[in-house]
């Protein structure tokens, strides 16, 4: 009897484990076709690019900006050195202009994810260099660093688009295409037209010279690396003139006489004028050049003079005072 018991139980067991084998098949080969499916529906076999994979990659690299945004830089921006949201309103479509010249260029995967990547984690290198090392004062300057960035993903995408092209050399030019092209030139563009902040200059003279009659400069100084306490930066190179009056006039007319040649003979005008003081403008010196040319006028009583101070000034490094 406790053989027979025995053999059923064997048989009760064995017919549940067939019919389980079949409803339910082997872990190893359940994970294998869920893992086969997975890799079919993510890494997809060579073929084009499509749009929503285009789309992705431009989000992403939009992304990558955020550490630059003005809601995740830590402190304030003018303390810190970091960009104001006017700023990184214009620097972020700069930064993603080759991106999107890439989202329009790329024209088969993998290759186009690959080169995706690459620009991917040259946009996010720009935002952490900026947000961590950053200025505008000392190069390697923020102009700097989105120069470099832009040359290297220009250099990135242009490459690629050469191979791309190379390897399929019949396709005829599409209308995304040359919108990709036309983009990548508009980038090369911006690379060009980027400030370059190099060392300062001494200010000429004949932004003040000649002097009108009756007066002469009695002392004339010229040199760099400013105290801070001249306003202009310590970096700045400045030309400062001291005019005496040659006939009896007092400060006050040298004063006066000095304003009205500046404004009418080298076309200062004054924004602030008294006896004592009068304050210029500060001049451009060139739409690609980010160092302006200011001018200071200022009497001394004591001495029966007028000083006059020519500095270039780089009107977008922040003075903490």
């Amino acid at each position: 009897m406790d053989t027979l018991l025995g053999v059923l139980v064997l048989l009760v067991v064995a017919l549940l484990g067939y019919v389980t084998g079949r409803r339910f098949p082997h872990p190893g080969g359940w994970i294998s076709g869920r893992r086969g499916r997975f890799r079919a529906a993510v890494v997809r076999p060579p073929g084009p690019w499509r749009w929503r994979s285009r789309l992705l990659f431009v989000v992403g690299a939009l992304a990558a900006t955020a550490p630059v945004w003005p809601i995740v830089q830590p402190g304030d921006p003018v303390a810190d050195e970091l960009l104001e949201p006017a700023e990184v309103a214009v620097i972020v479509p700069v930064v993603l202009v080759f991106p999107v010249a890439w989202a329009l260029l790329g024209r088969s995967r993998p290759f186009a994810w690959r080169v995706a990547v690459v620009v991917a984690a040259c946009v996010a290198g720009w935002s952490l260099w900026t947000v961590m090392s950053g200025s505008y004062g000392t190069p390697p300057t923020i102009d700097d660093g989105l120069r470099w960035y832009l040359v290297g993903t220009g250099v990135v995408v242009g490459s690629a688009t050469a191979v791309e092209s190379w390897r399929r050399p019949r396709e005829l030019p599409t209308t995304r295409r040359v919108a990709g092209a036309l983009v990548w030139t508009i980038g090369v563009a911006a690379a060009v037209a980027v400030p370059v902040v190099g060392d300062e200059r001494l200010p000429p003279r004949d932004a003040i010279l000649p002097l009108p009659p009756a007066t002469t400069v009695v002392q004339e100084e010229a040199r760099c690396a400013l105290p801070e306490n001249f306003g202009f930066g310590p970096r700045t190179c400045f030309r400062q003139f001291t005019v005496a009056a040659t006939d009896a006039a007092d400060v006050r007319e040298l004063a006066r006489r000095l304003g009205d040649h500046l404004r009418r003979a080298k076309g200062w005008p004054a924004t602030g004028y008294d006896a004592s003081t009068a304050g210029f403008p500060c001049r451009r010196t060139g739409w690609l050049n980010p160092y302006e040319l200011c001018l200071e006028l200022r009497s001394d009583e004591s001495t029966g003079t007028v000083t006059l101070r020519l500095a270039y000034y780089n009107g977008r490094d922040r003075v903490i005072y």
